[in-house]
């Protein structure tokens, strides 16, 4: 199939915005002045080890779930499911979950194993293929009549930040599971990270990992443009560990994107990046657009003032218009 690429600008995606509200229904427009509601489902999946583990979600809605399509968000390396919940801060709303879920959409946000609520294997273990698998379980279950969740969902999109992405596109290159993908702040092009190499050599000391408040700050945010207390609160409470097998997993990524499966993708595709990440650089849309090259379509996006934390800075709602509008164009409601 053809690729192509489109850099949209903001002044476009509320153009989008405002006709894909108009078209949505009155359904979305009356769930808008609902209530938000969250359940937590517990996923058993079984991985190539032969046991069990289970993974903790949180489904994010309003009104009721039929006939919604169902967004299915994997966070990244240090972070839970609340990395698509943060509370607001300053007036401002910075909870991804609950936008979209005022929107339509059904939100099923992950704590994925060995982070959260979820279970914890062997940190050398759980790398990107055994995770790509829970991920595909969950979707299956969720699109199963009478499997952990009551209702079946007939439209999904897989939505992954950071290390999520790299999860998400290994899942759907493997398994299709999701109609459209949308990447997040993840730079497949080989490029250079702004942390030394004896800092990671430093990290890869333990089986499951942690990084320190300031290296995530440094690495994460631009700081003058993310709320201080956001960021306090975000180092103070919701950091978590992540394993050494992802780790590994994203470091063998980041020399060779083809191990994640991303020529492969045939699905429609969404990357998106912060300008200021400089982490992840904005300057890659491109080269990574070319790099999904068994895909339907590419659409890259940049969220201004914004580094890597997409989520937690002043302009996350941009952001999030955007994968709304996208969303809504390529899965046809």
């Amino acid at each position: 199939m053809n690729l192509y690429y489109r850099a949209l600008s903001t002044v476009l995606f509320s153009a989008t915005l405002a006709a894909a509200a108009l078209s949505s229904g009155d359904a979305e427009a009356s769930s808008s002045r609902q209530p938000t509601k969250v359940e937590r489902l517990v996923f058993p999946v079984t991985l190539s080890d032969g046991n069990t583990y289970d993974v903790v979600g949180y489904l994010y809605y309003q009104g009721q779930t039929k006939y919604r399509p169902l967004q299915v968000l994997v966070h990244g390396l240090t972070y839970t499911h609340e990395y698509w919940d943060l509370p607001s801060f300053g007036g401002h709303d910075y909870s991804y979950a609950r936008h979209m879920a005022k929107e339509g959409y059904a939100v099923l946000a992950l704590d994925m194993l060995g982070a959260g609520e979820s279970s914890r294997p062997d940190g050398d273990f759980l790398d990107l293929a055994e995770t790509a698998d829970s991920v595909h379980q969950i979707i299956t279950e969720m699109r199963t009549p009478g499997g952990v969740y009551k209702t079946p969902f007939t439209r999904v999109a897989l939505v992954g930040h950071s290390n999520g992405a790299i999860i998400n596109t290994f899942a759907q290159s493997t398994y299709n599971d999701a109609d459209v993908l949308v990447n997040t702040g993840l730079a497949f092009t080989p490029h250079p990270i702004p942390v030394p190499p004896e800092a990671i050599s430093a990290l890869l000391q333990t089986p499951y990992i942690a990084i320190p408040p300031e290296m995530r700050t440094a690495i994460f945010y631009d700081t003058a443009n993310a709320p201080p207390a956001l960021i306090d609160f975000d180092n103070a409470t919701i950091a978590d560990t992540f394993t050494r097998g992802q780790f590994m997993s994203l470091l063998a990524v980041s020399e060779d994107p083809t191990l994640a499966g991303i020529d492969e993708v045939t699905s429609p595709v969404f990357i998106q990046f912060g300008e200021t990440d400089a982490l992840q650089p904005a300057a890659y849309a491109d080269s990574d657009a070319a790099l999904y090259a068994s895909a339907e379509s590419v659409t890259t996006a940049i969220v201004p003032d914004t580094g890597h934390i997409l989520n937690g800075h002043r302009k996350a709602r941009v952001g999030w218009e955007q994968i709304d509008c996208w969303v809504h164009h390529n899965m046809g409601w």
